[in-house]
């Protein structure tokens, strides 16, 4: 419980510094959102590439675990859009933001020190797999679905999405460190170091972004959206999660290693990433109750 505290207690002292900062003055919503481009633009790209180069490239792919995790992201992602559309009655952008907050864990400020906390070296590998493959989609799913909803066109939409993709640095960040790995080549010292200093930037920085967005953010006019990320994120996922990968076995001669199960289940057991507010920022929707909900998710 004590490890557990000290991962999570310096992670809300960060965004309550944010929000401290806002309330004193010192700060505005306008730099909270400068701030969130800088984090979005210059130091998560960064982050994304010396998180995925330091694994081997051969450890990543792993089809039917992948394809298992990626179904139960997908099929969340439907059903949070579904019911944030028709129920919750969101704008398309606003429930595509939605369903990224519903199915988007937190995996590097807390997922990633939790699991090597609990299982060492040995959770890098599915930890890898899980990071380069989720991030993949779940950017691409967002961009998909945030299409203006006027264009009949699937040729056209599918365009827009693709340079939509294009101009995403994040995920630009993931296919250039693929690249990287896949050449072989080793990053020399000084440019590895001057990566390594951006990336150090990017959780402290998304966290105080974060926190000055929080301040003023009405919580009781959304309460009903509110209740429902919790939902999903924190119960609907971890249960789809488990009932993926505990009811049935592998159609593959090998079955699951035990291992790559429970980090596939902590994982889905995660509050929402600070990313995601980044993200509602860089497309303009639904940053502030996103803001919201990643406080009231752990």
């Amino acid at each position: 419980m004590t490890d557990i505290l000290s991962l999570t207690i310096p992670f809300f002292g960060i965004i309550l510094l944010g929000s401290l900062t806002r309330l004193r003055g010192w700060f505005s919503a306008a730099d909270g959102r400068m701030i969130s481009r800088y984090v979005f633009y210059v130091v998560l790209p960064p982050f994304m590439f010396v998180a995925i180069t330091a694994q081997p490239l051969n450890d990543i792919f792993n089809p039917e675990f992948t394809l298992r995790y990626e179904l139960v992201t997908l099929t969340l992602f439907i059903m949070a859009f579904m019911v944030s559309r028709f129920i919750l009655k969101l704008k398309r952008n606003e429930a595509s933001l939605f369903s990224l907050n519903a199915c988007y864990p937190n995996y590097g400020y807390i997922g990633v020190p939790l699991a090597l906390l609990a299982f060492g070296e040995d959770a890098a590998v599915p930890m890898a797999v899980i990071l380069v493959v989720n991030n993949m989609v779940l950017v691409f799913l967002v961009a998909l679905f945030t299409h203006d909803a006027n264009e009949s066109s699937s040729g056209h939409v599918l365009l827009k999405t693709l340079a939509s993709l294009l101009k995403n640095p994040l995920l630009m960040s993931v296919f250039v460190a693929i690249a990287f790995s896949a050449s072989g080549l080793t990053m020399p010292a000084m440019p590895a170091l001057f990566l390594d200093l951006l990336a150090g930037a990017a959780a402290p920085t998304a966290l105080f972004a974060l926190g000055i967005a929080l301040v003023g953010q009405p919580v009781r006019a959304a309460w009903s959206e509110l209740t429902a990320l919790t939902l999903f994120k924190l119960f609907v996922h971890p249960l789809m999660m488990a009932l993926v990968f505990l009811s049935f076995p592998a159609i593959g001669p090998q079955p699951f290693d035990p291992l790559w199960i429970k980090i596939a289940l902590i994982f889905s057991c995660l509050p929402i990433a600070a990313n995601v507010f980044n993200l509602a920022e860089f497309y303009g929707a639904y940053g502030g109750r996103t803001a919201t909900s990643i406080m009231i998710t752990p």
